[in-house]
């Protein structure tokens, strides 16, 4: 917010504006590595079916990520010949030659997001790719993730409701580690670039402020919600509303607090037999 403020900005002394950029960049850096920890939770959990060893390194996330992030960029306070303001273009500008300048950005900063984005990108993929062959895979060869196969039908398939149901979660599972390679894919690129367009200049500045919206949007996909979803649209509409038959089915009493309701994605139910 106080570099929206040029005047601000361009009173302040080199120490200070030094001070902001390590703020924006560790803040960066940082929301990466919890964004990779959540990766590392998923190739725990989904992937190497390895739950203990997700709980034991599950608290030490946010610590390590806060302290690696702002740790690597804080070369910030003290790299580069100088560090100034550029009102016209509200950016910091690094004085000294362009490619040391560049290296050492790439080194403290954008190499970072970089790895991270690529890490995220195939976790998600393979993520994808695990959770979709377990529910499309039929009753007696294999188990589904957090105890779904109770949606399962007495003949050992899924209904139209439960189908969507499960892809509920497998896509809203999927997009958590998407969001970040969504939202910096064009930051990483525009840093890439000697001479970016200047609607590519424009989007790496729009991206990462959706980051918010996109996660709250990924969010109200659980499937917890899908009962209110549907009441508050058909409520718009002036239709009745007649809940499916997933939703009115005891079965679901029997799942895991992580579809029954909210939650963390990192609280996945404690059961030996997460996938087959």
């Amino acid at each position: 917010m106080f570099i929206f403020n040029n005047t601000y900005m361009s009173n302040l002394t080199e120490i200070h504006l030094r001070a902001f950029l390590w703020l924006m960049a560790g803040s960066t850096v940082t929301f990466i590595f919890l964004s990779v920890c959540m990766g590392i939770q998923l190739v725990l959990m989904v992937l190497a079916n390895q739950r203990l060893m997700a709980e034991r390194v599950q608290p030490w996330y946010e610590v390590v990520s806060f302290l690696t992030g702002f740790l690597i960029t804080h070369p910030y306070m003290y790299l580069f010949k100088s560090v100034r303001w550029v009102p016209t273009a509200q950016m910091f500008y690094l004085e000294d030659e362009i490619s040391v300048s560049k290296r050492n950005v790439w080194l403290i900063h954008w190499t970072w997001v970089f790895v991270g984005i690529v890490f995220l990108f195939c976790v998600a993929i393979a993520v994808y790719l695990q959770m979709a062959r377990v529910w499309r895979a039929k009753a007696e060869f294999q188990r589904p993730p957090e105890h779904l196969d109770k949606l399962r039908s007495r003949d050992g398939r899924y209904t139209d409701a439960e189908r969507r149901h499960i892809r509920s979660v497998t896509t809203r599972v999927t997009l958590y580690p998407m969001i970040p390679v969504i939202t910096q894919t064009m930051v990483v690129t525009c840093n890439l670039l000697p001479r970016p367009p200047f609607w590519l200049f424009v989007m790496a500045n729009i991206m990462p402020t959706l980051q918010g919206t996109f996660n709250f949007l990924v969010y109200i996909m659980n499937p917890a919600l899908d009962v209110f979803r549907k009441a508050l649209v058909d409520l718009f509409l002036c239709r009745s509303y007649v809940p499916d038959k997933i939703e009115l089915s005891d079965s679901m009493q029997h799942l895991p607090s992580t579809l029954r309701g909210p939650g963390s994605l990192y609280s996945l139910p404690k059961d030996d037999h997460v996938l087959a």
